[in-house]
């Protein structure tokens, strides 16, 4: 899964606590109490009106997907309401079972109007505490890259982990169906290898979720971490179960080898709205690589989201600064840079103290 719709809170001032923070474990994605849901999407679309100026606000579906993950673990959610129950800031921390082991991964939220309060440093000690004594090494946060999400992750003790490029593709360009075809050869060439295009909506067939376990772990697994953990089939169908009671329409497209009954490539996005998605995987075995692949089937997956969602007005995407090969590849498909999103880390001891040095 990518980078989410999350900010850090600006630096703190000294000041009285004239607010409280409770950790409660966060509801699946279908059973957000409605009350509680509209309290954390005010807070949610508040904070991106000043720090995303231009998106549009984020959904119901897309907010309850991102307080439930589709990941087999554990989930919490902290609350920091003041004195007369109205709710601050929010954070969500995640501790689960399959992928990184040592990793916790977490997600901050601060109401504009209740900045620099010591709101976002205490959900902040409060995430910690809560992944540290559940045995996780650290503490991961996605969030964009900028002046005061600079400042706020020196002050708590967090350092850039990995850094990712947010890239648009506006669906509605005149220019895109041009550019798509370009790539999307009506017949077959040499270097195909006769790969057949395949495109699903929501689960995976189940004759193609081998050959799908083995594309994910082409990109996600690692023989020499035992921490990160192969794909399974149950956790495969776990994500489409939990991205279906979200209320997100999942899509996939790939190009199948039917001599050996693989993958050769990959990628897959969702959209809770009809009116923004969002890219996840992009995947091209090593076996297939340089052959023009990627672009091939992101093509692919392109033109099956402006036939299943004709309201779609963007499309975006997150990859590794690093990654000048994606990058290039969403440049020729017409995607344009829109902001930098950091993994901010911090090492944690077993009482969730943050180990310096």
């Amino acid at each position: 899964m990518g980078p989410v719709r999350t900010l850090f809170a600006p630096a703190a001032a000294a000041a009285a606590r004239h607010w409280r923070v409770i950790r409660v474990p966060s509801p699946a994605a279908g059973e957000v109490p409605p009350g509680l849901l509209e309290q954390l999407l005010a807070c949610q679309n508040a904070a991106d009106l000043v720090d995303r100026p231009g998106d549009p606000p984020t959904g119901r579906a897309e907010l309850r997907s991102l307080l439930a993950p589709p990941f087999r673990g554990h989930r919490f959610l902290l609350l920091a309401h003041d004195r007369f129950g109205r709710l601050l800031g929010f954070a969500r921390l995640g501790i689960y079972s399959a992928f990184h082991r040592e990793l916790a991964h977490g997600a901050l939220t601060v109401h504009p109007a209740a900045r620099r309060r010591g709101i976002g440093t205490a959900l902040l000690e409060e995430l910690a505490a809560a992944a540290g004594t559940r045995g996780r090494g650290r503490l991961v946060l996605d969030g964009p890259r900028n002046a005061a999400t600079e400042a706020f992750a020196r002050s708590g003790g967090l350092a850039v982990g990995g850094c990712d490029l947010r890239s648009r593709l506006c669906l509605d360009s005149s220019a895109l169906p041009g550019r798509l075809a370009a790539v999307m050869p009506t017949q077959r060439s040499a270097t195909d290898g006769h790969l057949v295009p395949l495109r699903w909506t929501g689960a995976c067939p189940e004759y193609l979720v081998d050959a799908l376990l083995q594309t994910l772990d082409s990109l996600h697994a690692d023989p020499a971490d035992p921490a990160v953990t192969p794909f399974t089939a149950a956790e495969v169908r776990h994500r489409e179960h939990a991205a279906w009671q979200a209320g997100l329409r999942e899509y996939t497209a790939c190009l199948l080898d039917p001599g050996t009954g693989r993958m050769a490539a990959l990628s897959t996005a969702h959209t809770a709205d009809g009116v923004r998605g969002e890219q996840n995987e992009t995947v091209v075995m090593p076996a297939y690589r340089g052959r023009g692949l990627a672009i091939r089937v992101k093509a692919h997956l392109v033109s099956e989201l402006l036939a299943a969602e004709p309201g779609l007005r963007m499309l975006d995407t997150y990859n590794a600064v690093a990654n000048t090969r994606i990058l290039a590849v969403n440049r020729r498909l017409g995607f344009e840079p829109v902001d930098t999103h950091a993994a901010w880390t911090m090492p944690l001891s077993s009482n969730g103290v943050v180990r310096r040095g």
